[in-house]
């Protein structure tokens, strides 16, 4: 098990996170994303130890046959039933902390590895972020491509309401949901339903041919936050681990 503070350890960005909420966020990743089979047939046979047989289709991206062990027939399983098989598989398992540290780092494309939160003593997985390597490129993508319009939380809301950002609201759209609790959308046009297509703080410098956020210290905790790693980079279209664009020393920002 690796110590954070150990000062031998470099300076690679990673996040702590106990046990359970490795398994969340494997889940939250399977279920963000289509079915990403070859992924699955890899987890699968990790968490039973080979037990499943596990069959994909080569001209079909979207399910896999599986057979238990005990067993006699296989069942295809496809689609958003295969994520939550996954997801009920994954939460039934019995994982040591090294099997779950390798499940994790194929998920997540990234070096996980058991380790001890420094300031609670809680066990869990230290992953590294590879963030260090990010570089926006400022080409607009995520702003302009990203369906991000219900990612608006009301911790967003309640930000803009305290910095008194009138603007921002005035493009906020709200209801209540099924369960009574207020739900809200961005960016939707003042005085109506209707949705944007696309931010209408978006601006492009037609200098420099980048995409610049007018709202840059206010917007979106969703904005600010993506992309979370490599490979949210990679599945969401996002060009800003590219070995070009850190070879040209792009700016972060945005």
């Amino acid at each position: 098990m690796i110590d954070p503070t150990d000062p031998l350890m470099d300076d690679r960005e990673r996040i702590f996170l106990p046990f359970h909420k490795v398994v969340e966020s494997i889940c939250n990743d399977f279920r963000q994303y289509d079915p990403q089979i070859l992924l699955f047939c890899e987890v699968i046979r990790l968490m039973s130890g080979g037990d499943t047989v596990v069959k994909r289709m080569p001209d079909d991206k979207n399910g896999v046959w599986i057979q238990v062990a005990g067993l006699r027939n296989m069942r295809w399983i496809e689609g958003p039933e295969l994520v939550e098989h996954m997801c009920t598989t994954l939460k039934a398992a019995d994982l040591t902390p090294q099997l779950l540290a390798a499940i994790a780092s194929r998920v997540f494309q990234t070096r996980a590895l058991p380790a001890e939160d420094p300031l609670t003593g809680q066990e869990g997985l230290m992953l590294e972020t590879g963030m260090q390597e990010f570089h926006c490129r400022q080409c607009g993508h995520c702003c302009q491509s990203l369906d991000y319009s219900y990612e608006v939380t009301a911790a967003d809301v309640a930000r803009w309401q305290k910095m008194g950002r009138t603007d921002i609201l005035a493009w906020v759209g709200s209801f209540k949901g099924e369960d009574g609790q207020m739900v809200y959308q961005i960016w939707v046009t003042p005085g109506t339903r209707q949705r944007v297509d696309v931010c209408p703080f978006l601006k492009k410098n037609t200098t420099d041919n980048r995409w610049y956020c007018r709202i840059h210290d206010a917007k979106p905790a969703i904005c600010r936050e993506y992309p979370v790693g490599r490979k949210h980079a990679l599945m969401t279209g996002c060009p800003g681990f590219e070995k070009a664009c850190v070879e040209k020393n792009c700016q972060n920002g945005g």
